[in-house]
C-alpha cells in the first residue's frame, strides 16, 4: 500500500513521441472545426454584408485561423513521420513477422488520394458533389 501511494506521485518525463501524438490530433481536430466552418460560410461580400460571424470570428479571422492550424498541423504531422519513420519502413519493406509489409495497404492510400485529385481536377462525382455544396453555400444559401 505504501509503494502505491508513492507511486501515485512520480510524475513521468514529457516525450517528443507523446507531443507529436497530441500536436497531430489537436491541431487536426481544430482545423476540422476550422475547415466546417469555412465550407458552410458564406463567400466574402455576403459574408462581411450579413456580418456573419460564429463564435465572434469573421471569415477572414477563420480563413486565418484555418491557415495557421493546416502550418501547424503540417509541421506536427512532419515531426511525427520523422519520430516513426523506422515504423513506416517496416510497414512497406516488412519484417519477420510480416515479411511482406503492408505494400498493398499502402497502394490503396496512395490510388485514394490520386483518384481523388484526379476526380477533383475533371470535375468529376464524386468530388464535384462535394464542391458544388459548397458552391450551393457559397452563393445560394446565404444570399436568399
Amino acid at each position: 500500500m505504501a509503494n502505491a501511494e508513492s507511486g501515485a506521485h512520480v510524475r513521468s518525463k514529457i516525450t517528443g513521441r507523446a507531443i507529436s501524438v497530441f500536436g497531430v490530433t489537436f491541431s487536426f481536430l481544430a482545423m476540422l472545426v476550422s475547415g466546417a466552418l469555412l465550407y458552410f460560410a458564406p463567400k466574402g461580400k455576403i459574408s462581411n454584408a450579413i456580418d456573419w460571424q460564429v463564435m465572434g470570428v469573421d471569415r477572414q479571422g477563420w480563413d486565418d485561423i484555418h491557415i495557421v492550424l493546416a502550418s501547424l498541423f503540417v509541421g506536427f504531422s512532419l515531426w511525427h513521420a520523422a519520430l516513426h519513420l523506422r515504423t513506416f519502413q517496416t510497414m512497406i519493406l516488412g519484417n519477420r513477422m510480416c515479411p511482406h509489409g503492408h505494400r498493398l495497404e499502402a497502394v490503396i492510400g496512395l490510388a485514394v488520394v490520386i483518384v481523388l485529385i484526379v476526380l477533383t481536377v475533371f470535375g468529376l462525382p464524386p468530388a464535384s458533389w462535394l464542391l458544388d455544396l459548397n458552391d450551393f453555400f457559397k452563393h445560394e444559401f446565404w444570399s436568399s
